[in-house]
């Protein structure tokens, strides 16, 4: 026993010596790009740092600071990975398990998502603990956890940390709606990585497009700004990440990226993963949509910044969603940083870029008669603090003000996979293993039922709220059938809707396999009225099984759904 211990501790202690090689050797080739580079941009060398641009993927972690030692300060820690084939139901508990324990043995806080495709976190803790869980993260699964881009940010003043741990478990990373069988491939598809000089270089050419994946609210408070004659920049305007594909697939948006490189870009990476190979996927399925090629930045805005800390190409602050809330070029003046400042007070206009105090648009979309609940702006001025708080039913977003709608029609990605043979023949997906229904149902883009399954429904649900949220898409709904416990006979948020025709069907179906509902709620401990929540209901094709009649003849519809025996 004491031998193995010996064993253990001169693997620990040597492991440790090639760590602190491997970091010299960075180091030195490091030295020689900055120079490089500066000459290259026509940078003073304290305008760039090479060494920010450097993925921490496949080598070590670089060492704490000495200064950030003691309970005053807190590391920050953002990464993804995504796993394909994704993992199996088991496989993707026990990642639960693992990166819970993990955290709770390292004293881990933040927040993370865990889905079949990946895991995605924003942690906090100590220097040495949170790099002790990179690396444990890294011995449990060394495949794929030795190619992840640890984003490590060391001194943090200790109010940033967060005060728990939480992980969900969800279906899908990004919220695009391209989580199972519509999934992209990265392994296939993935745009190209380019460390952020290289990014900053491609701005300066011409035929060049550059997209920002992120939410309009974020891209409000700061944006690239190419220089003249170079890159053009295009923004989606997007309320959630479900509106990029119908965006993408847009006959214009398609006119505009032909024959163009196309650059994306968001806060840390994560989102232009998919978006990168969704764009190639669709180019790759439509022989006449070609482009030059697909890029995103290395580490997305967040490494960016760190490589120019004098900002480069970027116009105003990063959105973050810890308690940063922002990030500004560490080296831009204040004065410079109001200079930039394009967004404005949703209540009296005034120059203004802090989101404070939750505050969400209140108007509805008129394509579909949903509230738009996207973050607004409201500045420190007593009069707007009063305004937001007391009569929030003022409160409008850019977006709404402008009137703009999102297009809706989505692209068949679960047709472009079968043809780009990503669906292999026995019906199995590359991307997450499942197998598909040749007939549909995973395939639902391509069927021709009347009858649609609509999952993932409030309690609350109504079928006058149901028929509402598809007559925004103008699709009439014909009969609501809430779907029951075959025991207890309680609703549990799914019901068949049998559409009126064919066309209603098809339109619904071509809202990407999600439908924008608008629901009461009432907050927990809250003696208020009941608010009004966003939340997307899921749609699928429910094909009539042969000989099965529709609706049965004992159906008799009704306004609310049964609450069991």
């Amino acid at each position: 026993r004491h031998s193995r211990f010996m064993d253990d501790k001169q693997k620990a202690a040597a492991a440790k010596k090639a760590r602190k090689e491997a970091r010299r050797a960075i180091r030195r080739t490091l030295a020689d790009e900055h120079g490089r580079f500066a000459e290259e941009l026509g940078l003073p060398p304290t305008a760039i740092e090479v060494s920010a641009s450097k993925s921490n993927a496949n080598r070590p972690l670089p060492a704490p600071p000495e200064h950030v030692g003691g309970g005053t300060y807190c590391t920050i820690c953002l990464f993804y990975q995504y796993k394909e084939p994704s993992w199996t139901t088991r496989e993707h508990k026990a990642a639960l398990n693992k990166v819970q324990q993990l955290a709770k043995q390292y004293a881990i806080t933040g927040r993370g998502r865990c889905a079949p495709e990946g895991l995605n976190c924003t942690l906090t803790a100590s220097a040495n603990d949170i790099r002790a869980f990179c690396y444990a993260l890294r011995s449990w699964d060394p495949d794929l956890f030795n190619p992840t881009d640890f984003k490590l940010e060391d001194g943090v003043d200790d109010s940033k940390r967060f005060r728990t741990f939480t992980l969900r478990k969800v279906d899908e990373l990004v919220g695009y709606t391209l989580d199972g069988v519509r999934a992209p491939s990265l392994n296939r598809h993935a745009g190209r990585h380019l460390e952020a000089p290289d990014y900053h270089k491609q701005m300066q050419q011409k035929d060049t497009v550059i997209i920002d994946v992120r939410n309009a609210y974020e891209s409000d408070i700061g944006r690239f700004a190419p220089p003249t004659g170079g890159a053009t920049l295009l923004d989606p305007k997007m309320r959630t990440s479900s509106d990029f594909p119908k965006w993408l697939n847009a006959p214009e948006t398609k006119e505009q990226l032909k024959d163009k490189t196309v650059m994306m870009y968001c806060t840390g990476g994560i989102r232009c993963e998919r978006a990168t190979a969704l764009l190639n996927q669709i180019t790759d399925a439509e022989p006449e949509f070609e482009t030059k090629g697909v890029v995103m930045v290395r580490g997305g805005i967040e490494r960016y910044l760190k490589t120019f800390p004098e900002g480069g190409y970027w116009k105003g602050k990063n959105y973050l969603f810890d308690k940063r809330m922002e990030q500004a070029p560490a080296k831009k003046t204040e004065e410079a940083l109001e200079k930039d400042v394009e967004s404005s007070c949703c209540l009296c206009q005034r120059p203004y870029s802090h989101y404070r105090g939750q505050h969400k648009c209140a108007k509805l979309i008129p394509s579909s008669g949903l509230s738009c609940a996207v973050p607004v702006i409201v500045c420190d001025a007593t009069e707007c603090q009063n305004i937001a708080t007391t009569e929030p039913q003022k409160l409008e977003c850019p977006l709404c003000v402008k009137g703009y709608q999102t297009p809706n029609t989505a692209p068949d990605l679960v047709g472009q996979k079968r043809k780009l043979g990503l669906i292999a023949r026995g019906g199995t997906d590359i991307v997450t293993g499942q197998r598909v229904d040749t007939k549909g149902s995973s395939a639902s883009q391509n069927s021709t039922s009347q009858r649609l399954f609509v999952g993932k429904l409030p309690l609350t649900m109504t079928a006058s709220k149901l028929r509402r949220a598809f007559e925004g898409h103008n699709c009439k709904v014909q009969s609501v059938h809430w779907i029951v416990d075959h025991d207890s006979r309680a609703f549990y948020g799914s019901a068949f809707c049998y559409m009126a025709s064919m066309e209603d069907s098809q339109r619904a179906q071509e809202l990407g396999g999600v439908l924008r509902l608008l629901h009461d709620f009432r907050k927990k401990g809250s003696g208020k009225g009941r608010k009004k929540q966003q939340r997307m209901a899921r749609v699928a094709s429910a094909p009539l099984r042969e000989g099965e009649v529709w609706p049965p003849e004992s159906f008799c519809e009704t306004e609310y759904p049964p609450i069991g025996s």
